[in-house]
């Protein structure tokens, strides 16, 4: 089918994913968007900014209703979708055609997008959604040729900060990087929570348009570093009964018995560096830059740095090993398993017998 290409749209390779929302804003919409991916944040997000895009506005806000469509595609053939995205808007610049579902589409069934995608409607905008498409399928290596395959995948943790920075400057509001990191901490990696949290302390902040470490602490005290951190501390003090009601909370707030395992790990390999750079007499306000961990944090390296032994550690490490190895490899329930583990680095760390862990590869850091 030829159109009569008269709608200007973004070009073959489109916008990055993260700058499509600020695309469209510009008016620059491409004919074909598809979004997939497991942070349903952001695909959401894009969703409503093409929509506002195509059908907010003059004639397309005044036909709207004649001008949009929203199929599921495990009740509608993807023909029907490519057929009511080659029918001309009613009085307005664009028809906006939404198909959910497109994940779960056989490739046959999805050979009449094919000729589409080489030669789309201009005055259609049609979004196929959905969770993990199979980038194997013809249909989903020509979307990503012509640069409408966005793929969301979530943000891992070393990103959520700058992702905090930039949304915090959208909003006109200034994070200091103490308080994005605090706050990547608390809401953790699902960017809803997290860009929940930063209207929260947008709010709180006010007229100062500033966020501050102070403010993190003072709307969100409790954050999934401070968790671990009082985990660890709990566990070297060597009180058992504190260790254990800290990691019933961490589960409480659905933290993965694999992810508590890993920050375990990483925090024990913090503590023993601090270990040895206390005993090599570098000052405390150096320790931080030098283990790796924000300054506001470092006093609660410090105090199991200065209780724990090297034996309690190496223990530590031993059964972390063990641990890591069982929750992959084995169905053993997770909470039950890191409980037991954690009231056996407590009796380590406060010198009371308990089972010998298994031998297991050396965790110590090295210098």
């Amino acid at each position: 089918m030829v159109y009569n290409r008269t709608v200007a749209f973004v070009p073959r390779g489109g916008p990055p994913k993260e700058d499509i929302v600020a695309s469209v804003g510009r008016g620059e919409i491409a004919p074909i968007y598809c979004l997939h991916g497991a942070e349903r944040y952001l695909v959401d997000r894009c969703l409503q900014a093409i929509r506002a895009a195509v059908m907010e506005g003059g004639a397309a806000a005044a036909f709207a209703a004649f001008n949009q469509d929203t199929f599921d595609l495990r009740e509608t053939e993807i023909g029907t979708v490519v057929s009511t995205a080659q029918t001309l808007p009613m009085m307005a610049p664009r028809r906006l055609v939404i198909a959910k579902g497109i994940d779960g589409v056989k490739a046959d069934d999805l050979q009449p997008l094919l000729p589409y995608v080489a030669d789309p409607n201009p005055q259609a905008c049609l979004v196929l959604l959905g969770d993990k498409v199979d980038t194997r399928f013809k249909v989903f290596q020509a979307l990503r040729k012509a640069g409408y395959l966005h793929e969301f995948a979530p943000l891992r943790d070393r990103e959520l900060t700058t992702w905090l920075d930039r949304e915090a400057r959208a909003r006109k509001v200034t994070i200091s990087p103490d308080a994005a990191a605090a706050l990547a901490e608390a809401a953790g990696p699902e960017l809803g929570r997290l860009a929940q949290a930063l209207e929260q302390l947008e709010l709180y902040a006010g007229a100062a348009r500033t966020i501050t470490l102070a403010d993190v602490e003072a709307l969100i005290p409790e954050t999934r570093q401070r968790s671990v951190f009082e985990l660890t501390k709990a566990i070297g003090d060597g009180d058992v009964a504190r260790a254990l009601r800290i990691l019933a909370n961490m589960f409480r707030n659905r933290e993965p018995a694999l992810r508590i395992q890993f920050m375990l790990a990483r925090q024990l390999r913090q503590i023993w560096r601090a270990k040895e750079l206390l005993a090599a007499g570098m000052p405390r306000d150096q320790i931080a830059g030098a283990i790796g961990v924000p300054p506001f944090f470092v006093d609660d390296i410090l105090a199991p740095a200065r209780r724990m032994s090297i034996r309690a550690l190496g223990n530590g490490f031993e059964r972390l090993y063990r641990a890591d190895k069982a929750l992959k490899s084995s169905r053993i329930d997770g909470e039950l398993l890191l409980s037991r583990l954690v009231q056996h680095m407590t009796e380590d760390a406060r010198g009371t017998p308990a089972r010998a862990p298994g031998r297991a590869p050396d965790h110590r850091p090295r210098p």
